[in-house]
């Protein structure tokens, strides 16, 4: 996908259902934290909050995410819609600040993460969608984010359940 969308159509990549034993509001809270999304993140290196509660950044040996909260989570029949605008920048080099890393992007997608409360735990379904690349497409990113989901997935149970614990 290169371009942007000719439709208004969401673009839905992957869907991920994941049972955590932390509650929602420590899930909510885990979203936001740089250390929670390196837990799962492509060969991680560091992070760092770029303001708080709204946005951070995840590098890892290919490159460096921005995730920024999207204004106005969804709350509806107890259940919460997160969406995160992720901007990617392959090869940029520090300082990392959100000007250097939208300037620099090589794409940008969308996360959303719907909790619903499971027991004394959460059912986390996420999923990845809109991918958009800027400028020519490095390499084919719907099936990589696709594939880098579905393997990130159990290693972000595995440690939000420890880190619950």
């Amino acid at each position: 996908m290169s371009g942007s969308n000719s439709s208004n159509a969401v673009q839905i990549v992957h869907t991920e259902i994941m049972e955590l034993v932390a509650a929602p509001d420590l899930v909510k809270a885990f979203i936001m934290t740089p250390e929670r999304i390196l837990d799962y993140y492509p060969m991680p290196v560091e992070g760092g909050v770029l303001e708080p509660g709204k946005a951070f950044f995840c590098r890892g040996e290919m490159g460096v995410s921005l995730l920024e909260s999207v204004p106005g989570a969804v709350v509806q029949n107890g259940q919460e819609l997160i969406v995160l605008k992720v901007t990617t920048a392959i090869g940029l080099e520090s300082p990392f600040t959100r000007e250097r890393i939208e300037a620099n992007a090589t794409f940008t997608m969308f996360e959303d993460w719907l909790l619903e409360a499971s027991g004394p735990g959460t059912k986390l379904t996420k999923s990845w969608r809109d991918i958009e690349s800027v400028g020519p497409e490095p390499f084919p990113l719907a099936e990589t984010i696709k594939q880098s989901a579905i393997a990130e997935s159990p290693q972000l149970v595995t440690a939000w359940n420890k880190a619950a614990s």
